[in-house]
């Protein structure tokens, strides 16, 4: 059994995702809009990947969501990382290529993404741990 955790504010797509997620019989799926739980829950559920959406504008911005990253691979470097961030903002986007590169991260995705590639992803992550 792998657990996911879902960190987003957009509670239709984080909903749309939990749907097509319980499809899959061995995911224990967890979802959670509060990012300061995010350390924790990885740590009591044994989470294996977690998407993170980095807001557009407010307190958890792509800059706060990389220091979350940075705390949540000290916290468990085997839980993939997998960075949600919009694809307008240029300076976002530079910083989720960068993150990628250095390793903070495993990969990112656009807010615009279809629900099935958001899936797709995720269970590729699970794979590959």
């Amino acid at each position: 059994m792998s657990s996911v955790l879902l960190i987003i504010w957009r509670n239709a797509i984080a909903e749309s995702l939990l749907a097509e997620l319980a499809k899959e019989p061995e995911l224990r799926l967890y979802y959670e809009t509060c990012y300061t739980q995010a350390a924790a829950l990885i740590r009591d559920h044994n989470v294996k990947v977690a998407l993170i959406e980095a807001e557009e504008m407010g307190v958890h911005d792509i800059f706060y969501c990389l220091e979350l990253c940075a705390t949540l691979r000290d916290e468990d470097e085997s839980c993939k990382l997998i960075l949600m961030c919009p694809d307008q903002d240029e300076e976002a986007v530079a910083q989720a290529v960068k993150a990628m590169q250095e390793g903070r991260i495993d990969d990112f995705v656009f807010f615009e993404a279809s629900i099935d590639y958001l899936s797709s992803k995720i269970l590729a992550m699970l794979q590959l741990g």
